[in-house]
């Protein structure tokens, strides 16, 4: 595939991503509280979900935890909650201010919800899902003390180190749209990647986008990557199982493909 076709479809994907967003994030989102991506993230969620039949339901007790990107909203892991709870999970899906405040406050937001989720129906297991910086948040959150242990962890598209494409975006639209706070930490380099010690699981999946190739999505990242985090950013050492898939960043969120695999992985 040359580069200027697949330049120009990016383009073309980026413009009408924006446009969209625009719209949710001047109309219904920001009139009724939500975060600005609610009524975009809402619409693309729309489409039903894959229901696997060879997969037995699962296991009574099992509560899954899900933790959405940098600008999202809960609206974004919609296909996959419902995919959760047609299998028999129950779920946890919460939304949170992700551009005005710093990662590690959101890990005590985090903290809290599930407290008190658990505190209203105890669960013998727990598994958390995260995509993008929603994965960060995740392991921010396991560091703490006195929180509920994770036994499942599955992490899409999360750049565990950071991503080299958020150091280069540093203009005036870019914190005007991302905030000046858990946005500016995605940089590689940040303090809190130092913090941030092997993940206390059971079991830790990565679920990455990719081309296979060195190329990837983005002419500006190095290798291959999702058109946002690069492959490379993805790896982690405590990883049992890794699923690279032809998929960009945003669709990770709501791939049939992804939630598959996530089923997949919490029934191993």
């Amino acid at each position: 595939m040359s580069r200027e076709p697949r330049s120009r479809r990016r383009w073309l994907r980026r413009l009408a991503t924006v446009g969209l967003l625009a719209v949710g994030g001047c109309g219904v989102g920001v009139g009724f509280g939500m975060n600005p991506s609610t009524p975009t993230d809402w619409l693309i969620n729309l489409p039903g979900f894959p229901h696997e039949e060879g997969l037995e339901a699962a296991e009574p007790g099992i509560l899954v935890v899900l933790q959405h990107g940098l600008w999202r909203s809960a609206a974004s892991l919609g296909r996959l909650e419902r995919a959760l709870v047609d299998h028999g999970y129950r779920v946890l899906n919460p939304s949170y201010p992700s551009t005005d405040a710093l990662i590690e406050d959101h890990a005590v937001r985090l903290a809290a919800a599930v407290r008190a989720e658990v505190e209203r129906e105890p669960a013998r297991r727990i598994a958390f899902v995260g995509h993008s910086m929603g994965g960060l948040v995740i392991r921010c959150y396991l560091g703490q003390a006195g929180i509920e242990p994770a036994d499942t962890v599955v992490f899409i598209g999360t750049p565990q180190r950071g991503a080299g494409l958020a150091a280069r975006r540093d203009g005036l639209f870019f914190r005007l749209l991302m905030g000046d706070q858990a946005a500016l930490q995605l940089r590689p380099g940040d303090p809190i990647y130092d913090s941030l010690g092997p993940v206390p699981a059971r079991k830790v999946v990565v679920i990455r986008g990719g081309l296979g190739d060195d190329e990837g999505f983005h002419a500006e990242i190095p290798g291959d990557d999702d058109g946002t985090v690069a492959v490379a950013e993805t790896e982690l050492a405590e990883a049992v199982a890794v699923h690279t898939l032809p998929i960009g960043h945003t669709r990770l969120s709501l791939s049939e493909s992804v939630i598959r695999a996530v089923l997949s992985e919490l029934r191993e």
